[in-house]
């Protein structure tokens, strides 16, 4: 179907209903909270500290996933760091060898049950009370080939860990300031949006496209987070997303973003949900 005859889509009573419970926004009215609590970090310092003395395999299979530990087949080029952010202090594990890092997230987020979906994963985000993290893999971003947006291997695969980073980072500070962070549309373009940013100083609204799969034969991540939704509301939200992208990369070129902070930015997405987004200025 085409872009045109989506915008045209006539959607029935039931389905109406189906569209505005998913595309509601779920930050609306949602006080900010007052404590930013950093207590989680304190085990993390030393482990920090105990990877950068043993190796960060050995302190992550010893103090992070003692119980299913991970026989690493590259271990020399994992890193584990409490790093600085946008939103906060942030434990960080960056993965260089794909089956390390599916390993690591199997036995961390997912104990142990390997997800069907694992070979299209590049991160994980791990937020309880008391235990929050980050793992990081330098995959192409959302399976999109460097060549397609006009890089080299390289540099792609440099740009794909810092929008990832950015892009989790979004997730960790609505979580921390909101209390919540969903998987669904509305946070996944907010978080690509920031991270596109973060990573390359600008935001392209036909890339996002790309990685959702909305443009081109690549990318594909659309449908992990739309399958539940009947026919028709799945065209109507991919239409919307398209505006939505295109609005803000509109925004991302206005002098009133360049005054913002990132935390700022972030908050106006919030504020604004999908709709917003497609008419942001």
């Amino acid at each position: 179907m085409s872009e045109e005859n989506e915008k045209s889509l006539v959607l029935s009573v039931e389905e109406q209903s189906e569209y505005a419970s998913y595309i509601e926004n779920r930050f609306s009215g949602l006080e900010e909270l007052c404590e930013n609590d950093e207590d989680f970090l304190k085990p993390w310092y030393m482990i920090e500290l105990y990877a950068q003395m043993a190796g960060a395999a050995k302190a992550i299979n010893e103090k992070v996933c003692p119980k299913r530990p991970i026989a690493f087949r590259s271990p020399e080029t994992i890193s584990l760091k409490i790093e600085d952010s946008f939103a906060g202090k942030i434990p960080v594990i960056r993965v260089e060898d794909v089956a390390d890092f599916e390993d690591l997230v199997t036995n961390t987020a997912y104990r142990g049950e390997r997800p069907d979906n694992i070979d299209k994963t590049g991160a994980s985000f791990i937020h309880g009370k008391t235990v929050r993290y980050m793992i990081l893999s330098y995959k192409p971003y959302s399976n999109v080939p460097a060549g397609v947006l006009g890089l080299d291997e390289v540099a792609w695969k440099e740009k794909s860990m810092q929008l990832r980073f950015g892009h989790e980072c979004t997730h960790f500070f609505t979580k921390q300031t909101f209390g919540i962070s969903n998987n669904i549309l509305h946070d996944e373009v907010m978080a690509d949006f920031i991270g596109m940013y973060e990573a390359f100083g600008f935001y392209k609204a036909e890339w996002f496209l790309r990685f959702m799969g909305l443009v081109g034969n690549d990318g594909g991540r659309i449908i992990f987070y739309t399958k539940d939704l009947s026919e028709n509301v799945r065209k109507a939200v991919a239409y919307l997303i398209r505006e939505a992208a295109f609005g803000l990369e509109r925004w991302s070129k206005t002098e009133a973003f360049a005054a913002m902070t990132v935390g700022e930015r972030i908050r106006r997405m919030c504020r604004e949900g999908l709709t917003g987004m497609a008419k942001i200025c």
